[in-house]
């Protein structure tokens, strides 16, 4: 049988054993010549090296091709401050995309099946003044009484001030997450008289780029609270959950919206990874008013701002609610083209 192992095999391993023994002798030779060797001069080859590979380093960049050369100038003197107005921003542009055309139609259908009118406004997220594309607006509703969604704003007067309620937290929970008007109306009052806290609130949504909306100081309905009755429109309460989400200020009180109770998290409060804010009242006439103002994600991943009035016959509050969970999903899914929304 022939063998496995031809005979020139065995010389070709001789002399890689000797090729090894001899390479291995010339190592445990220098080894043992530094090893003896002064410290100084041990310290001065490490010098000589590290200089080598410092040099070396340099001249290349991080992405391991060579470095650009430097280009050297006269330095610049500073320029003085510049008494000229700032540039204003550009207009937003409209947002089109055919979801939209199709969100109208839902919302249209959703008031005629549940018997309700709605207001829906949808906003980009971005920083005050900087939003690249127009707040959009579906139904026959364009605004309404801001009821206890106005303690966002309340809520942002307060963190202007130079004090704050030491029961702060305990408040914000009870106004936002739990949606109680008593609460609502004990922020307010935080802010002081009826004058100084409307111009403190009013003051709040001038910073946010809304110039229109003004809270409300008198109302003709007793044992309802003034404040209540601000008339704001779906598109401004938009606009704010949009620019209220890029401010690194308020984000406790961003917070405070991710943790409503049962409730009230119908309508957009269904949609994953919410901020919500609902509030519910009746009109003069006993009219079920329905308020919620949200930032949400879509289905395509980028958040946005909503704002939405539902209006239903009396005593019918879950008929407005049912509307309202129609019109979140439907946001949720076409609601798109108003950009990926950075702060």
């Amino acid at each position: 049988m022939a063998s496995r192992h031809p005979a020139g095999a065995h010389l070709d391993r001789a002399r890689a054993r000797a090729v090894l023994s001899r390479a291995a002798s010339v190592l445990r030779s220098g080894a043992r010549r530094v090893w003896h060797a002064p410290l100084p001069a041990i310290s001065t080859g490490m010098a000589l090296v590290l200089c080598a590979v410092v040099a070396f380093g340099a001249s290349r960049s991080t992405n391991g091709r060579p470095a650009a050369v430097e280009v050297t100038t006269s330095p610049t003197p500073t320029p003085t401050q510049s008494t000229s107005p700032t540039q204003a921003p550009s207009s937003p542009e409209p947002v089109d995309d055919v979801n939209l055309t199709v969100l109208q139609t839902q919302v249209d259908s959703i008031q005629s099946r549940y018997g309700v009118r709605i207001g829906l406004g949808v906003a980009g997220i971005a920083p005050v003044g900087q939003r690249s594309t127009a707040t959009w607006t579906a139904g026959s509703l364009t605004s309404g009484p801001a009821w206890g969604t106005l303690d966002i704003p309340i809520a942002v007067a307060i963190f202007d001030t130079d004090s704050m309620p030491s029961n702060l937290t305990y408040m914000l929970t009870k106004s936002i997450s739990e949606s109680s008007l008593s609460s609502d109306e004990a922020l307010y009052t935080f802010l002081g008289t009826t004058d100084a806290a409307s111009k403190a609130v009013n003051r709040v949504f001038q910073e946010y780029g809304d110039q229109v909306t003004t809270v409300a100081t008198k109302t003709d309905r007793p044992g309802v609270p003034a404040f209540t009755q601000t008339d704001w429109t779906v598109a401004s309460q938009a606009e704010f959950a949009g620019q209220l989400w890029c401010s690194s200020s308020d984000w406790y009180i961003i917070s405070r919206m991710q943790h409503v109770d049962e409730e009230h998290s119908y309508g957009f409060g269904q949609v994953v990874s919410s901020y919500i804010k609902t509030s519910e009242g009746t009109t003069a006439n006993d009219s079920v008013v329905l308020r919620q103002m949200a930032i949400i994600p879509t289905s395509n991943g980028n958040r946005v701002g909503v704002s939405l009035v539902v209006t239903a016959p009396a005593d019918q509050i879950d008929t407005a609610r049912e509307a309202a969970d129609a019109v979140a999903g439907q946001v949720y899914f076409t609601a798109h083209g108003f950009g990926v929304g950075h702060c």
